[in-house]
């Protein structure tokens, strides 16, 4: 539904006789205009964060990681003016070894042979977030990609740790 109103809302004249551009919600801004939406036909509960960029909504991309890149990567990313942004989580066992990293290199492959624009990943269990949630002074080197940009998870606002402890754990 969101692409479907950026595609339709391309060039809007405004009040100030400028013509609006469509863009791509990023992670901070989905929490936040979370809170001011209503639950949605998905099964979205009221106030809760919004899916950030093109990405799939956690739980919503239950087919696997290459489907979900797959599902992603047939949007028109370039009518974003700010360019697009797809998370994905995985486990760190789903990239173990030769098959895992074979995997997840035909996987990012296939995403950009068709046509997909960004793609960043998070490689760490759920387990070690919410630790690090309860014993931050543990985990003051862990680093984890937000929306665009890395941060310290632990200096992040806990409805931002929440939203990225909530994405998709991804195995192939």
């Amino acid at each position: 539904m969101r692409w479907f109103t950026v595609k339709k809302s391309k060039n809007i004249p405004t009040r100030a006789a400028v013509s609006s551009r469509p863009v791509s919600i990023r992670c901070l801004l989905t929490c936040l205009f979370g809170k001011d939406v209503a639950a949605l036909p998905d099964g979205r509960l009221s106030r809760e964060p919004l899916a950030d960029g093109v990405s799939p909504r956690q739980g919503k991309d239950s087919l696997g990681p290459t489907a979900a890149a797959n599902s992603v990567a047939k949007l028109d990313h370039f009518i974003a003016s700010n360019g697009t942004l797809y998370n994905q989580k995985f486990l760190p066992s789903a990239l173990a070894g030769d098959n895992g990293l074979k995997n997840f290199s035909g996987m990012v492959r296939g995403y950009f042979d068709k046509k997909g624009m960004h793609v960043q990943f998070n490689v760490v269990n759920r387990d070690i977030l919410i630790d690090a949630q309860k014993n931050p002074e543990k985990y003051r080197d862990l680093v984890v990609r937000v929306a665009g940009y890395s941060a310290q998870f632990v200096v992040l606002a806990k409805d931002v740790q929440d939203d990225i402890i909530s994405r998709t754990e991804q195995t192939f």
